[in-house]
C-alpha cells in the first residue's frame, strides 16, 4: 500500500464550541492512515457508532477511498465536530476533533492501536428479565462527547476503542443505573467483568408496598407526610421536576384541573405532586418555574402536597425513578398497581370501583 508523509489532525476528545454564526456549509477533504502513514482504503469516520455483535457499524458518516482519500460536503457545518473513526478491519482508529481552522485545510488523519473491551451483563433477579439487547452509551470524559452505542446481545458486551478515557452508562427504568469511568491505553484488552443489574423496588414493587417517602419538605400537607397517611383512597403520585419544561407547562396545570374535575365526583382519592432533588427549597423551584415564563398554575396555592425530595437519599432516588414526568398509583391499601405516563388512569379505577 502506499506511504505518505503526514501532518496529523489533532486527536482529542474534546467539543470546541462553534462560532456565533457557523457557515451553512463545509467540505472537508482528507486522507486517513495508520501509524506507519499507510493510507487505508475504506476507512470510516462518523459522529455515531453502533457496537453489536462484535461488529461496529457507522450511522452515516465519511468513508475513504481505494487511495485512502475522503471528500465529504457538511451541509450545515456546526463549527466543530468529534469524529469516531475505523479502519476496514475495525482494528485500528481513533477520536479526531476537526476544528473549524482545521476543516478549512486538507485533513491527515492518523489510525492507532485499539483496546478490545468485554464484559457480561446479567439481572441480579431472575424475576426481572434484562431487556435484549442491553444497550450502553459510551461518551468520551473530557467535553461529553456521546459517539457510541454497544449492544449487548444475550448479555455479552464486545467493543473496541482507542486509547482514552471514556464513561460507559446503561440507565433503564427497572434497573439502578450503571455508570463506569473506563481508561484505556498501554493495554491490548479491558475486562469489565460482570456487571449485576439490580432491579430498582419499581421493577418489582407491583402489588406491594414502596418503601416510605424521604421529604425535605411538604407544602399543602402534614410535616412528615406518608403514603400510609392516605390508607382506604387511591393514591396518584406525580414524580416531576421544575428543570422539565413538559412538567411545568403541562402535566402540573393539567393535573390540577384534573383534581378539580373530580372533586365532587369522588371522595376515595388523593394526588401527591412528588418533587425531585433538583431543587432544595420552594423558593428554589419557583424559580426555576419562573423561567418558563407564564404559568397557567399557581405553585402556592395547589390543591393538592408538593413534596420536595431529600438531596440525599431522596425517595427518587431509592425508588428508582427515572425519566419524570411519571405517575404512580397505588390502591386502598397502599399497594403499588400502576406506574405509567397516563394520570387518567386513577379516574378508571375510581369508576370501577363505583361500579362494582
Amino acid at each position: 500500500m502506499r506511504k505518505l508523509a503526514l501532518v496529523p489532525v489533532v486527536v482529542l476528545c474534546a467539543v470546541v464550541l462553534a462560532e456565533d454564526k457557523p457557515p451553512p456549509g463545509r467540505k472537508l477533504e482528507g486522507v486517513v492512515a495508520d501509524g506507519e502513514n499507510v493510507l487505508q482504503a475504506g476507512a470510516e469516520m462518523a459522529a455515531q457508532w453502533t457496537w453489536e455483535g462484535g461488529k461496529a457499524a457507522p450511522a452515516g458518516g465519511i468513508r475513504t477511498d481505494e487511495g485512502g482519500r475522503f471528500s465529504h460536503v457538511w451541509k450545515k457545518w456546526p463549527g466543530s465536530v468529534v469524529l469516531l473513526a475505523y479502519n476496514a478491519a475495525r482494528d485500528r482508529g481513533a477520536v479526531v476533533t476537526i476544528t473549524d481552522e482545521a476543516s478549512k485545510k486538507p485533513l491527515a488523519v492518523r489510525l492507532g492501536a485499539l483496546v478490545k473491551v468485554r464484559g457480561s451483563i446479567a439481572t441480579a433477579d431472575p424475576a426481572v428479565p434484562l431487556p435484549d439487547p442491553v444497550t450502553f452509551t459510551v461518551t468520551a470524559v473530557e467535553g461529553e462527547v456521546e459517539f457510541l452505542k454497544v449492544k449487548a446481545v444475550k448479555g455479552a458486551v464486545a467493543f473496541r476503542l482507542p486509547a482514552g478515557k471514556y464513561r460507559v452508562r446503561w440507565a433503564d427504568g427497572k434497573f439502578r443505573e450503571f455508570d463506569r469511568e473506563i481508561e484505556l491505553g498501554g493495554r491490548s484488552e479491558l475486562d469489565l467483568g460482570k456487571i449485576v443489574a439490580v432491579p430498582t423496588p419499581v421493577a418489582n414493587g407491583i402489588g406491594k408496598v414502596m418503601p416510605p417517602f424521604n421529604a425535605a419538605g411538604v407544602r399543602g400537607g402534614p410535616r412528615g407526610l406518608q403514603l400510609a397517611d392516605y390508607r382506604g383512597k387511591w393514591v396518584l403520585v406525580l414524580f416531576w421536576g421544575s428543570w422539565c419544561n413538559t412538567s411545568s407547562t403541562q402535566w402540573l396545570p393539567n393535573l390540577v384541573e384534573f383534581d378539580r374535575r373530580l372533586k365532587g365526583r369522588f371522595e376515595d382519592y388523593q394526588i401527591l405532586a412528588y418533587h425531585d432533588a433538583t431543587a432544595k427549597s420552594f423558593e428554589e423551584m419557583e424559580e426555576k418555574l419562573a423561567k418558563h415564563g407564564e404559568l397557567h398554575w399557581d405553585p402556592r396555592n395547589v390543591p393538592f402536597p408538593l413534596l420536595l425530595d431529600a438531596q440525599e437519599g431522596g425517595t427518587v432516588k431509592t425508588w428508582g425513578v427515572t425519566g419524570e414526568p411519571i405517575v404512580f398509583l397505588f390502591d386502598p391499601e397502599g399497594k403499588l398497581v400502576k406506574v405509567e405516563r397516563d394520570y387518567g388512569m386513577l379516574e378508571k379505577e375510581l369508576l370501577a370501583g363505583r361500579n362494582r
